[in-house]
């Protein structure tokens, strides 16, 4: 019952062991048709259950539910702290006792920080002028070790290639918590019915992953392995802990000024734009085990890269614009009037997607030829615009606020394209018009629903 799916560009891990040379391996071709399904058929469950919330429960109550998880989610991702990562990468075969380090410091962890996020309750009840909100997050930080934890058996099968299964856990996760979401929702539970959905939901894939990967919760604790852990966490994630910090920005900024539903309008637009662009996470999942094996190739790599750029954007784009055309259709019959406020940052968002999908793969890039500080320092500017224009413009403009700081916070692109162009110069000749001509629909269509509805 995820709230909202935020632009993502993953550093994604190289597998070690996979096979060298040119192209994909065999098994690497299933691998990404199974993570390109899973994503695919992720979108369906995750349409579904937008629908049954935005009809069955509301904009307040969902907004409720989103400043929670908003807050819950992120601690859940700090909480792994790169370790599974570190499991997949392991040049030796990870054995129980790596596995039982791994479980300690997540479980520590995850433990800490519910802890410290249920004591600074009241700092949040001062922050929104609201206790709507404390009864969700306080039983949802319950699934931040459940979601934690699930990272360490998705590690071992990740490391044996075992994408099918992974997709199938994934897949079969999201389907039990949307059908326990949809029950209570139907049963006007309100805002528990999201809850309940992620509990279940997270519940079900850590027990399943654990089942599927024959891995046993035996915590236990060894210096050498903590220590090599941590450092490579610290280290290779860095990057990923502060872009994830933008979504942050919706719930803390949006919800402290314009309240609950307002905070449900812009994750439901955030949900839409996302689920259109999904296949760029499968494709992230994937980029730096190709690419790494192309990156003594400098006319193969910057080729791989300019098409596969290219792909994403003439893909993306049309697909953007045709919600624009559509979304005031499908928003009023049916996900209902009362979610219309959505279509006004939807562009704005779609934009921010759309922009992303240029640059993502480039970030990949970056890590592979080992300049993973460039892509932090362009997360780290890119998070301070998205917080700074929310905060300056949300009293002023409202929850379109949310949407010109998207736009503002994507000049920190400027500097993954400088960063990549010292190493590979990608040509965007081919870009440039789709890219123009989309950006430009996704504005335009809009404004000429406007002045249809004025003659």
């Amino acid at each position: 019952m995820s709230s909202q799916t935020e632009v993502s560009v993953l550093p994604v891990t190289v597998l070690h062991g996979a096979p060298a040379g040119d192209g994909f391996s065999a098994q690497t071709v299933r691998g990404g048709a199974y993570l390109a399904a899973r994503y695919g058929l992720g979108v369906l469950v995750s349409l579904g259950n937008m629908l049954v919330m935005t009809w069955w429960i509301g904009p307040h109550a969902y907004g409720l539910f989103v400043t929670a998880i908003g807050l819950v989610a992120f601690l859940a991702a700090v909480a792994r702290g790169g370790i599974d990562t570190y499991l997949v990468r392991s040049e030796a075969p990870p054995d129980t006792g790596m596995y039982g380090a791994a479980i300690t410091l997540i479980l520590g962890a995850s433990v800490s920080l519910g802890l410290a996020a249920a004591a600074m309750t009241p700092l949040l009840v001062r922050w929104y002028g609201s206790r709507e909100f404390v009864g969700p997050y306080l039983v949802l930080l319950a699934t931040v070790p459940l979601s934690a934890l699930t990272g360490i058996p998705i590690a071992k099968l990740e490391r044996a290639l075992d994408f099918r299964r992974i997709a199938g856990i994934e897949l079969a996760g999201q389907a039990v918590g949307l059908l326990a979401a949809a029950a209570l929702a139907w049963s006007r539970a309100g805002v528990w019915a999201p809850v309940v959905g992620q509990i279940v939901w997270q519940s079900f894939t850590l027990i399943a992953a654990l089942g599927c990967a024959s891995v046993a919760i035996r915590p236990r604790f060894d210096a050498g392995h903590a220590r090599r852990m941590l450092t490579f966490g610290a280290g290779l994630t860095a990057s990923l802990r502060t872009w994830q910090l933008r979504t942050l920005v919706n719930p803390l900024l949006v919800g402290r000024f314009v309240g609950a539903e307002g905070v449900a309008f812009v994750a439901l637009a955030i949900r839409i734009a996302e689920s259109l662009g999904t296949f760029r996470l499968a494709a992230g999942r994937m980029a730096i085990a190709a690419l790494a094996r192309l990156q003594d190739n400098h006319d193969e790599f910057r080729g791989a890269l300019e098409r596969v750029l290219y792909l994403q954007v003439v893909t993306l784009g049309p697909l953007l614009c045709g919600f624009a055309l559509c979304g005031p259709l499908v928003v009023r019959h049916v996900i209902g009037m009362r979610w219309m406020p959505s279509l006004a940052v939807y562009p704005f968002i779609a934009a921010g997607v759309l922009v992303n999908s240029v640059y993502n793969l480039q970030a990949s890039g970056l890590f592979v030829i080992g300049r993973q500080w460039v892509v932090m320092r362009c997360y780290a500017a890119h998070v301070v615009l998205l917080a700074a224009g929310t905060l300056l413009l949300l009293p002023r403009l409202g929850l379109a606020a949310y949407g010109w700081a998207e736009l503002l916070a994507c000049a920190a692109y400027v500097l993954i394209h400088s960063g990549l162009a010292r190493s590979v110069t990608i040509p965007y000749h081919k870009l440039v018009p789709w890219l123009a001509g989309c950006l430009a629909g996704l504005f335009l269509i809009p404004a000429g629903y406007t002045l249809l509805r004025m003659n």
